[in-house]
Formats: structure tokens, sequence, C-alpha cells
């Protein structure tokens, strides 16, 4: 092994015999810009540096790592970084380390808040590993100055970035260009115009022709499946537009599809353009945009509706939605996006039946018969059935609450716990002793001391085992973060269970905090799949 070498030790300082150990946190973010322009800030890359640097110091100790991909740095609206918050909240955390400003934030005025406001009332130290700054030494002009500026650097790097591409984009639809991947159902995009599909097309004129024959949307759907028509998304992967694996197990047509293909006015020859906008300075995502804002070019491209045609049919489903609000009184559907039929996998969808709102398989309903069997629940009975099922889970939550604080006093699992917190230090420690090696044999071989062949086998050893201890380490960091979830009363599961304890029944909120999908199968018999099992689970063996 490479000795160290009598510069660097000569250098070393000798470290305080009590120093202040900082729970960090490791936060990195990738936006889909980022992944765009395809730039070396990747997940691995800025996981890797980070880890490096955490374990040259002797004062941080890694608490957990937070990530957020494809999620623009113009504002902390990030489920990464509001899990930091949180941990931070709840004293958990109270060291930061980014690689740079810019995956932190890109909004001025939001990013100075935390640096300059947040983390210093709350105690937080925040290092920013390229910049070279770490609150906890940082005199006064860098952290009054140096900072600002980077922030507000990155912000008109944004703000500019924002501005090119909407403007570069607002220009070719005021020409009648269209934007977007893809064109509609019936047309193939060539540049930014429209030609039509012949084959596509004359599916296009047959739906409008059944509306006008008075069908509705789910007799056309299930018209359409009958005849052995391929849905839209099928058609574009079997013609290679699409290239999704996914669209080649697209089956069948839908009511919706067939709402919105009559809904388009495309057909018409007519370009709708600008009826959204990126929103990628704030809030992020995408912003509905007025009506009078939209771009509407005529004659844009070839027709396949005449316009006389496209009017017809919407008089027709204005009409259609109006009886259909008169006979639904509205109330509000909590299983929405939660109940499925067991034997499809389709979605269950709420009807009004004599006075009642009961489930029926959607797939069965207005798809395809041949598809599946009939299924049907009330409401009123998902509700009781569902509501006695999540009570005895609650009550279960606070038998395991026990359970945790019980463990927690045995011996074995003291010392079990304290044994791998040693071994996870071990491991650190060999990780900090395996840079400084490393790095001492470029002065070996400056020195004489080792020759070239001798420096490149040496180099690559540590480095497979750099990595060998590496790959160690994060199984054990990984394993030490379920347990940490699982035996805790800070446990998420147990908090958000004991959460609706004195509820008297089943709310939207409870809902979605708890269940993660309902099952009907024949005979109204159901399947009920929670959040956290896994944690359950786990707390069990």
């Amino acid at each position: 092994m490479a000795r160290v070498s009598r510069k660097g030790k000569s250098a070393e300082v000798a470290m305080p015999k009590t120093i202040r150990i900082y729970k960090t946190a490791i936060y990195i973010r990738l936006s889909v810009e980022d992944i765009r322009k395809k730039i070396s800030d990747s997940i691995g890359t800025q996981k890797t540096m980070l880890l490096e640097f955490l374990y040259t110091q002797h004062d941080l100790e890694l608490f957990d790592i937070y990530e957020d991909v494809n999620y623009t740095g113009t504002n902390f609206n990030r489920p990464g970084f509001a899990r930091l918050i949180e941990d931070i909240q709840a004293q958990r955390v109270n060291c930061v380390i980014v690689k740079d400003l810019s995956r932190f934030g890109r909004n001025f005025r939001e990013t100075g808040n935390y640096l300059e406001r947040v983390f210093p009332f709350l105690q937080i130290r925040f290092i920013s590993v390229s910049e070279n700054f770490d609150s906890l030494t940082a005199s006064l002009d860098e952290s009054g100055l140096s900072i600002p500026l980077k922030n507000l650097t990155n912000e008109v790097i944004a703000r500019d970035i924002s501005r090119k591409v909407q403007s570069g984009k607002k220009v070719k639809q005021q020409r009648g260009e269209f934007c977007g991947a893809f064109a509609p159902y019936g047309y193939i995009k060539v540049g930014g115009a429209f030609i039509v599909d012949d084959e596509a097309a004359a599916i296009v004129r047959k739906i409008f022709a059944y509306i006008l024959e008075g069908l509705s949307d789910s007799a056309i759907a299930q018209k359409l499946n009958e005849l052995k028509i391929t849905p839209p998304n099928r058609y574009r992967f079997e013609k290679s537009i699409f290239k999704a694996k996914k669209h080649e197990e697209s089956k069948f047509w839908y009511k919706s599809t067939v709402k919105r293909l009559s809904e388009n006015p495309a057909y018409t020859g007519t370009m709708v353009s600008g009826k959204f906008q990126s929103n990628f300075l704030h809030s992020g995502g995408i912003i509905a945009k007025n009506k009078d804002e939209w771009i509407i070019t005529e004659n844009a491209h070839p027709a396949i509706i005449p316009h006389e045609t496209f009017e017809a049919v919407q008089l027709i489903r204005s009409k259609r939605k109006k009886n259909c609000n008169k006979r639904n009184a509205w109330r509000e559907n909590i299983f929405k996006g939660y109940i499925f039929c067991g034997d499809c996998n389709g979605h269950m969808t709420r009807k009004k039946r004599k006075e009642k709102f009961v489930y029926l398989c959607n797939i069965y309903q207005e798809v395809d018969k041949s598809s599946c069997t009939p299924k049907a629940i009330t409401e009123a009975d998902l509700h009781t059935a569902l509501f006695t099922y999540v009570n005895r889970e609650i009550n279960l939550t606070v038998d395991v609450s026990r359970i945790i604080e019980n463990l927690q006093k045995l011996d074995s699992y003291k010392h079990t716990k304290n044994a791998q917190d040693k071994q996870i230090k071990g491991l650190q420690g060999k990780l900090v002793q395996n840079r400084r090696f490393r790095g001492s044999l470029r002065e070996d071989l400056k020195d004489g001391i080792l020759s070239e062949q001798d420096y490149s086998t040496m180099k690559a050893g540590y480095d497979e085992e750099r990595e060998s201890l590496q790959q160690e380490l994060d199984v054990l960091i990984a394993k030490e973060s379920k347990q940490k979830n699982t035996f805790s009363l800070e446990n998420k599961w147990i908090k958000e269970f004991k959460r609706f304890e004195t509820e008297q029944q089943l709310s939207a909120q409870m809902l979605a905090t708890i269940i993660k999908r309902i099952n009907v199968y024949n005979n109204a018999r159901i399947e009920v799949i929670l959040h956290y099992r896994d944690e359950y689970e786990a707390l069990k063996e």
C-alpha cells in the first residue's frame, strides 16, 4: 500500500477532540431542459460528487439523499424538496449540500429567501460544493454579496431561455405552423404542416357520420371495437409515428377518444395554437390561456370534415351535455381514480341507477362486452365496507405503535442498531482513507518512488476498492433508511393512519392518504390495496 506523502502529513491539522456532527441532507435536481441538453450534471454524477465530498468531511454525517428529476429550478414545488423541508422542520436534518446553487434553485427571490432568512433562522448549514461556499465559514462579504449575485445570474439565464423558446414558438404559430410533437389522428405531420392520412381520415369521417345518425360516444366506441378498427394510439405505433412500446398494448376505442376527436376543429382545416403556455418561470407546469389569446389560422391545412358538419356535431354535443346535467344531480365522486375492475383492470365508472349511484365495469359497459363480465357495486355499500376496513387498520396502527415503543427498549435492538452505525462509520472512514492513499500515489510517482506501471496497477486497485466500499455503504445506508422509516414512532404511515382516529365516516382526504387502489370482483367482492403496506410487512418480519 502506498505511503501518505510527507508533504501531506506536514499540512495536516490536528482535529479537535470534540466536534459537532451535522446530520446532512444531499439535495440533487435535474430538470427536463437539462435532460434535453444531455448535460453532465446527471443524477449519478451529482450523487457521486456530493458523496465523495461528504465522506472527506469529519463533521458531516449522511442522513438521506433527496432527488427531484424532471423538475424546474424556477420554483420550489418539488416533492424531493418538500420532503427535505419536512425533515428540516422535524429537526432530523441541520445541514444541506448541493453541487451548485443552480441545482438548489434558479428563482432569485425564493432562493435568496431560503439561503438568507429561512436556513439561518432554523440554524441550517448550507454548502454549495462547486462554488466552495459553506455558510458555517463564509464571511459577511461572501454570504451578503456573492450568493445573491449568483442567484440573480441563475434567474436571468432561466428567463432568457424561457423568453427565446416562447417567442420562437409564437412566430411559428402565427405563420400557421404546428409546434406540437404529433398531428391529430387522421393527419401526418410534415415539418410544421399536416397532410391527410387517408386510412385514418376515413375513420374520422365515419365517427362524425355516426354522431349525426344519433349514436352516443359509448355506442360509437363499441361499434368501432366490434368492427375491429385499430384504435388511434396503436395505429400510430404500427405506422412508426409513436415509438413507445406501451402504445402497442392499446386495445380499444373509448368514448373519451370519440369525444376528443369530434370536438377537434383541426379536422375543418383550422389550426388552433397557443391554448396553453409553459409556465417555466413561476409555478411551473402548464397554464391555460384565455380564448381571446389563442392563435387561430383558417385553411392552414386540408380539411377532413366540412365546417357545416363540424358545427352540426357541436350542436348535438351541446344539447346532450345539457340533458345529462339535468339527469344527474352532482355529487362528489371520492372514488374516482381509485376503483378498478379486478378482472380486466379497467376503471369502474359511476352511473346513476334508480336514484342510486352504482359503479360498473367501464370495459364491459361501454367498450367491449366480450372482454370482461358484468359487475356492479353501489356507492353506499362501498362507503360502508371501506370505512369498516380502514377503521380496523387504524386500530391496528395504535397496536403497532406500542410494538415499536417496546422494540426500541430491547437491548438486542439497540445492539443491532449500534453495530450498524459502527459499520457505516467504518466504511466512511475507509473511503476517506482510500481517497487519501489514491491522492498520495501521484506524489509518489513525482518523487520517483513509484514507476508508471506500479502507479497504474496500484491506482486501479484503489479504484476497485473504492467502488466495492461505495456499493457496500450504499446498501447499508439504504437498509438504515428503511429501518428508520419502519421502526420509528415518526414513521409516516403510522402518523398518517392515526390522523383519522376520530373520523366518523370515509372522506376524500382519508381515501387519498390511506388507500392506493380498490379492485371490484363479481358478487360485489372488493380487494383493498393500502399505501405503506411494505413498511407494515417489514415491521411484522
